[in-house]
């Protein structure tokens, strides 16, 4: 069963990883790599900690009895750690308070996956070294080893989340954010994808739109922004609205905050800011910030919309701005048309916070 197929699922992970991310447990998630030289580090391990072998790249099979001397290392090896022998081997190490509930919810989180989702996760930073070994050397019959555990599937998936959100962040030795915080963020990715690949929602140009609602807010609260948007498409035209996950292989790209304080400051009617704790903590959010004070500095706060969750103090809102509390169930009703300006946009985002959520 795929990914589209287990909603309910992802929605009870969603919610148990939320839980446990709030207790910011000091946890770590790394990668050690090891080759036939030795060991990418020397270090003692904290306690309590977990260690699972994620893949690895043996080498050629191509020269004269090579094969045999791999099916004699397979025969000698504790295949928990690998094959023997390995040109290079990447293991995942887990420290710190909180490990083994971790590795209980990612195991069930890597069940999520079906049999090819799975293969494709565990192989695709093992098959990237093979393309790149046959380039460099030539060679033929390159092997490659993965770890069928449901753990090893979910931390690999990790990864590869980061490398859609952050390219060249999943290589790094130690991993942010913990890896709690990140299955919540990765969670999030397929419950609005259900797939593992990157695609975008629009073919179009980010370069040549200008968008009627843009909106800000902190990973966390994703979710919750995600159904909005949900709500606002049928109302307003295609490509109308900037949310990143529609346009996120056009988002890996170098400059990336100055891309996106054009987009909020100059390309944009309305900004609707999703106001939180985590939003003042959020390196992003800070950048689009920027952009955000920028409009109100030259008066076009008519084009800002604020949404609390908490009444967290953010740099440059004051008590006495208005805005919309998410926490609020069932205030008064507006009335709107079908005429999109400013003001209107106001009145479908009321309506789909307020009477849709």
């Amino acid at each position: 069963m795929s990914l589209k197929n287990k909603t309910e699922e992802i929605k009870r992970l969603i919610a148990a990883f939320e839980v446990e991310s709030a207790k910011f447990y000091p946890l770590n998630f790394s990668l050690f790599f090891i080759t036939q030289d030795g060991a990418s580090s020397d270090r003692l391990f904290s306690r309590p900690n977990h260690a699972i072998m994620l893949w690895q790249y043996y080498g050629s099979l191509g020269q004269p009895g090579a094969i045999d001397d791999f099916m004699k290392n397979i025969a000698s090896s504790d295949l928990k750690w690998g094959i023997r022998g390995a040109a290079l081997t990447c293991t995942a190490v887990l420290e710190g308070e909180g490990v083994d509930l971790f590795v209980r919810m990612a195991r069930r989180a890597g069940s999520l996956f079906d049999e090819d989702e799975s293969n494709q996760l565990k192989n695709r930073a093992a098959l990237e070294i093979i393309e790149n070994e046959r380039k460099r050397l030539n060679v033929g019959k390159p092997a490659v080893a993965s770890n069928t555990d449901p753990l090893a599937i979910w931390l690999n998936f990790l990864l590869f989340h980061l490398s859609l959100t952050n390219p060249g962040r999943e290589r790094v030795h130690q991993i942010q954010p913990d890896p709690f915080s990140l299955s919540l963020l990765a969670l999030e990715r397929i419950y609005m994808e259900r797939s593992i690949t990157k695609s975008d929602r629009s073919t179009k140009s980010l370069a040549n739109l200008n968008f009627k609602v843009a909106v800000s807010f902190p990973g966390e609260r994703r979710s919750f922004v995600s159904a909005v948007v949900e709500k606002l498409r049928p109302e307003l035209p295609e490509d109308s609205i900037f949310y990143d996950f529609d346009y996120q292989a056009q988002l890996s790209r170098p400059n990336l905050d100055v891309f996106l304080q054009k987009i909020y400051r100059d390309r944009s009617d309305l900004v609707v800011i999703f106001l939180c704790e985590a939003y003042a903590e959020k390196q992003w959010c800070g950048l689009e910030w920027r952009a955000i004070r920028d409009l109100i500095k030259f008066k076009r706060d008519d084009q800002i919309m604020f949404v609390r969750f908490d009444d967290a103090q953010v740099e440059g809102v004051f008590s006495l701005d208005g805005y919309i509390d998410a926490r609020i169930n069932s205030p008064e009703q507006v009335d709107g048309t079908q005429d999109f300006n400013p003001a209107h946009y106001y009145i479908y985002i009321y309506y789909t916070l307020i009477l849709n959520l």
